[in-house]
């Protein structure tokens, strides 16, 4: 896609005449994003640092169609991730519905279950409608969701004739909006090279042994490789997930080149007619910047070998945190393609209703989901199961 893009030739007759970068980002810094627009809008292609400034330039005089032509053009791996980021992320609303629904809840008070609260209501009166929308909204649907749920369910109630009636219809609604993030697993590809990002405490190094452990029992060939050389063990945790799952592994000391020790393992896994490829990626460096640039420069090492890989970016979340992880989600997607979302945790939270918001608000399929701690406590999302077990 990038191919040529920054060979254009320098055109010296340009009254300008030579851009130094150091200026640019000076102007960038002072705020004077229409000048910087300007000095580059002809020139911005003769090398990748100029490209990465006009386009923060462009984003951030809020030129959105420019920067999504020119993020498409070159792809978010030559650019700045917190740039792609903003221009990622809707413009903000004068008044925010989430926040104005979020200072009046109680956060302490204990959540009850759907089940529980359909068994405790008789009739659709008012407060049934309130509770609803108020227990919807504690559950992590998103406050958006939940207003326009109850505002139906309350425009159709003289077609139900009891409780229950309302309750299957709810099931079936929460059905229709996870159904659009049905995802399967991809592998196609030999090897098929799959990177789990997310930050620290999400699961991500135990996804990453549990989905080992399950593709080595399909009978695959299977290679771990530990790039995330930044966190103390990390490396000694998937080395004993590699053991007991019976794949592979490729890793390194404490503090070795991330890049290095994931070509090393692509070598490996390209050399030796592996199946799949599972790579543990780091969760937190010194600034989410720093995270982000580590996430493109592992993209990168990949397409070396395959320009059409990695199959699968997988960004594991921890459900525990609830509607928040969208956040987390926005910020990988800033940076790489990231092509299915792994929910663990699911187990120790009240707050499976997150997954519904992240659907909706992203788009993005879940792949997995994390329901218990044993090694084999990983399963493939399951609509129809995981919404009937919100019921229970």
């Amino acid at each position: 896609m990038v191919f040529g893009f920054f060979r254009r030739k320098k055109d010296k007759d340009k009254k300008t005449g030579e851009l130094k970068a150091g200026e640019l980002r000076k102007l960038l810094k002072e705020g004077k994003y229409k000048e910087v627009v300007d000095l580059l809008k002809d020139r911005y292609r003769e090398n990748n640092e100029l490209t990465q400034i006009y386009f923060e330039a462009l984003v951030n005089l809020g030129r959105r169609e420019e920067a999504k032509k020119l993020l498409q053009e070159v792809g978010k791996e030559n650019l700045p991730p917190s740039a792609v980021l903003k221009l990622m992320e809707e413009p903000p609303k004068k008044e925010s519905l989430f926040e104005k629904f979020k200072r009046g809840l109680k956060k302490t008070r204990e959540l009850i279950g759907l089940g529980k609260f359909f068994a405790s209501h008789r009739e659709l009166d008012e407060e049934f409608f309130e509770e609803l929308e108020e227990l919807l909204i504690k559950l992590d649907v998103g406050v958006d969701t939940a207003v326009s749920l109850v505002e139906e369910i309350r425009k159709k109630r003289n077609q139900f004739k009891d409780i229950n009636e309302v309750k299957e219809y709810l099931k079936r609604r929460f059905k229709e909006i996870l159904s659009k993030c049905r995802g399967e697993f991809k592998l196609t590809k030999k090897p098929a090279v799959v990177l789990f990002v997310g930050v620290n405490g999400s699961g991500k190094t135990t996804t990453v042994g549990k989905l080992a452990y399950k593709l080595v029992r399909e009978g695959k060939k299977v290679l771990i490789v530990a790039a995330d050389t930044f966190r103390a063990a990390a490396t000694e945790q998937l080395k004993t997930w590699a053991e007991r799952s019976g794949a592979d592994f490729v890793g390194d000391k404490e503090g070795a080149d991330p890049g290095a020790v994931l070509y090393r393992g692509l070598q490996k896994a390209f050399g030796e007619n592996y199946d799949v490829v599972l790579v543990d990626t780091a969760g937190r460096l010194h600034t989410k910047e720093h995270l982000l640039r580590e996430m493109q420069k592992l993209v990168k090492v990949v397409k070396k070998f395959d320009p059409d890989q990695p199959e699968e970016v997988l960004l594991v979340l921890d459900a525990t945190i609830g509607q928040n992880s969208i956040n987390q989600a926005k910020l990988f997607a800033s940076a790489v393609d990231v092509t299915g979302i792994v929910l663990t945790k699911l187990d120790g939270t009240a707050k499976g209703g997150a997954i519904i918001a992240i659907c909706k608000t992203l788009g993005i399929p879940v792949k997995f989901v994390g329901v218990g701690e044993g090694i084999e406590d990983l399963e493939p999302f399951d609509v129809e199961k995981f919404v009937d077990a919100m019921f229970d």
